[in-house]
């Protein structure tokens, strides 16, 4: 049964056909074969469309409509006759964008974005996750704003409501495609095993965060503004619980406040690391040895014990862990960012970060690498360029 469900949130997890498209996962469309656990499933699939029907996937064609598929959980096809294809290339990874439907943004915005992205993300890790990459873009209409997303193995499905403007419907785009085209390699490309979202969601969204400033896609104001949400929310809980056990926990209603604390955990290792090093290195360095050392084809590991061991190597980031990951204390940010240049003022109802009014020199320079008055510094460029 391939009739989209009424929640438009299972479009992005689940196969549906809608008039002339759809997405066909084969997870959920063959039967649960007995395998071994952790072990791959292999298949021969032949697909038999309606006319003028087409598929686009990154699995193999053996002949027409038939498909080798190497790991049938990880397998995603488009099919349908009115989507459009755009296709760009860095290094030697080659993608392909399905657009479904009608948008404020251009199909030429869509490829910019992603390869910008991609190829700042391929920069991050020194490497592509796979030379084959399919995104997908399908629009619902009266969601405005809404979206649900999902990388699976080396597809990116994104389901969305549209923004009211163009403006507001690129800088939407924007954001879907930061964060998922980052779990292409965290923690799609990794042979870590259980669940550790705190990382690789928490990180992720920072991150994103972060290289939105970067980009120049949101004012440094915004970033902290989000920042100060997402702190909120995570002292919100009267529960006190470790954020190892709460991603373990099965209840998906503790998980905004997870991905929140993991938000403002990444944060806090990012000060830590900005601080001790005076600017040289970065979260981006966690990022890139959790990669180096846990990429797929390495020995399976424990996600949680994995990425705490690498954590833990560093002196300045070791009371963070103890407290906030491994621990169920508050966090408190004045205790971490008074080096930083950033005043933290907590009330009972709002956490409010902000720019120091005076700055000393080695904090202007910190600030700098997180992206404050990094619209200045583009403009200055461009100026010079010219």
């Amino acid at each position: 049964n391939l009739k989209p469900r009424k929640d438009f949130a299972t479009k992005a997890h689940i196969s549906w056909i809608e008039g002339e498209n759809g997405v066909l996962m084969l997870r959920d469309i063959l039967p649960e074969f007995q395998n071994e656990k952790g072990s791959k499933l292999s298949a021969r699939v032949i697909f038999k469309l309606p006319e003028n029907w087409r598929i686009i996937t990154n699995e193999k064609n053996s002949e027409q409509n038939s498909y080798i598929v190497n790991d049938i959980d990880k397998a995603v096809f488009s099919v349908g006759k009115s989507w459009r294809k755009n296709n760009f290339s860095v290094g030697k990874a080659n993608a392909k964008i399905i657009t479904f439907g009608s948008w404020k943004f251009s199909d030429e915005d869509s490829v910019e974005f992603a390869s910008r992205i991609f190829e700042s993300y391929s920069n991050l890790f020194d490497a592509v996750p796979s030379e084959n990459i399919q995104i997908n873009l399908i629009p619902i209409k009266n969601q405005t704003g809404r979206w649900q997303a999902e990388t699976r193995g080396s597809n990116v499905t994104i389901v969305s409501g549209d923004m009211p403007f163009e403006t507001r419907s690129k800088q939407r785009l924007h954001e879907q495609l930061r964060h998922e085209l980052f779990h292409l390699w965290i923690p799609n490309d990794l042979s870590l095993t259980g669940n550790y979202d705190w990382f690789y969601e928490g990180f992720a969204v920072y991150q994103s965060l972060r290289m939105a400033v970067l980009m120049n896609q949101i004012r440094f104001e915004d970033f902290l503004d989000t920042l100060g949400r997402a702190h909120y929310l995570a002292n919100f809980s009267d529960q006190r619980i470790s954020l190892v056990e709460a991603s373990n926990q099965t209840n998906s209603g503790t998980k905004p406040q997870v991905y929140s604390k993991g938000m403002i955990v990444a944060f806090l290792c990012d000060a830590a690391i900005l601080q001790e090093s005076k600017g040289k290195r970065s979260i981006e360095d966690i990022f890139r040895e959790v990669y180096q050392k846990h990429n797929f084809g390495m020995k399976s590991q424990n996600g949680n014990e994995a990425i705490l061991k690498i954590l833990k190597g560093r002196n300045e980031l070791r009371q963070i862990v103890e407290n906030y990951i491994d621990g169920t204390e508050k966090i408190v940010l004045a205790n971490y960012l008074d080096d930083l240049g950033i005043k933290a003022t907590e009330t009972e109802f709002e956490t409010r970060l902000s720019v120091k009014g005076k700055l000393k020199s080695r904090e202007k320079d910190l600030l700098k690498k997180l992206g404050y008055n990094n619209w200045r510094n583009i403009k200055k460029r461009n100026k010079q360029e010219q």
